[in-house]
């Protein structure tokens, strides 16, 4: 229906939806890059990614839809170029399941990647001085991070696991926009075959009652969730002794919260570190070290290599602080 091309930019105005994942991959196998946006911009802000992109179409969902006509308006993308996901509909705008090629013509097969030269994903990082800056992500890039990643679960997951035999399940709130969501749960879990439940928002009583109402195994948090689920009173009305570990990630967390988080629930955490750069996950516990090593970020995946350098960019001995590189 668009005529897209290989390069061309669908950028994203949405928080968490089960419809993203067809969305991103549709894109993906007709040779066009993904950039998302977090749904909490202003009109400006998102304009700028728009144009900073250079975005052909926005998809978004209905109660975006004022933010996200505004601002492409700015960025000149017409307002048929606008569709939507998720259970409501608009009248003046497409749903994401109209978008289709109706002729069936063979001019409209799959776009073959170059995975090492093609982008994947243009994600925002926002960096530390000026506007957000576009991460040029190729596809080899994601896809290398997902069997890192596979790596670093070791098998501890598997579609055969859970109470049933029916695989284990996941719970996230992670936002798909954010690269750890976006290669962690649309990606990695999916490839993995797991089944993952998504909430579009973090609250902590529906956090809990997923958990229990579903017998989850696993899910991926960041540190304010950890000590959420420590401290809160909300968390001894449930019970989570489905859970076998927890991963959290995108900022620190100290091993205090953790051992807090063990001693009151004997939920076990353990901890990754990754950067939008790097697709995005360089290091994570392996799970049996989880209490050996409380407060690291844990091992290097495979097919990594690291150092840490002084200010004279000299690589420094075992033990000396320095930078990441």
């Amino acid at each position: 229906m668009w005529d897209w091309q290989r390069g061309d930019v669908l950028a994203s105005y949405t928080p968490n939806s089960i419809d993203f994942p067809a969305v991103v991959w549709g894109t993906l196998w007709a040779g066009g890059i993904v950039s998302p946006a977090n749904p909490a911009y202003t009109p400006e802000e998102l304009a700028f990614q728009l144009k900073d992109s250079g975005a052909k179409a926005l998809i978004t969902q209905t109660a975006f839809l004022k933010n996200a006509q505004a601002a492409a308006k700015m960025a000149g993308i017409p307002n048929d170029r606008i569709i939507v996901l998720g259970d409501e509909r608009s009248p003046n705008n497409k749903h994401f399941t109209s978008i289709q090629n109706i002729s069936r013509s063979t001019r409209y097969l799959r776009t073959k990647a170059r995975p090492d030269k093609d982008i994947a994903f243009l994600v925002y990082s926002s960096g530390t001085t000026g506007h957000p800056k576009g991460v040029m992500l190729t596809h080899r890039n994601i896809v290398s991070n997902i069997l890192m990643l596979s790596a670093g679960e070791a098998g501890n997951l598997s579609p055969q696991g859970g109470p049933d035999g029916k695989g284990d399940r996941l719970l996230t709130f992670l936002p798909f926009f954010h690269i750890y969501g976006l290669t962690c749960v649309v990606h990695y879990t999916l490839y993995a075959g797991l089944r993952t439940y998504v909430q579009a928002q973090f609250n902590l009583e529906r956090f809990c009652q997923i958990i229990q109402d579903n017998k989850i195994a696993f899910a991926y948090v960041v540190p304010p969730v950890v000590l959420a689920l420590a401290k809160s009173p909300v968390v001894d009305k449930y019970d989570l002794s489905s859970i076998r570990m927890i991963n959290s990630g995108a900022a620190p967390l100290t091993h205090e919260i953790v051992d807090a988080l063990y001693a009151s629930r004997k939920i076990k955490v353990k901890q990754g570190y990754g950067l939008s750069e790097t697709s995005p996950t360089t290091h994570t516990q392996p799970w049996e070290d989880w209490k050996r090593t409380c407060g690291s970020i844990g091992r290097l995946l495979p097919n990594q290599v690291a150092k840490f350098v002084g200010p004279d960019e000299k690589e420094l001995p075992a033990g000396e602080t320095g930078e990441l590189y």
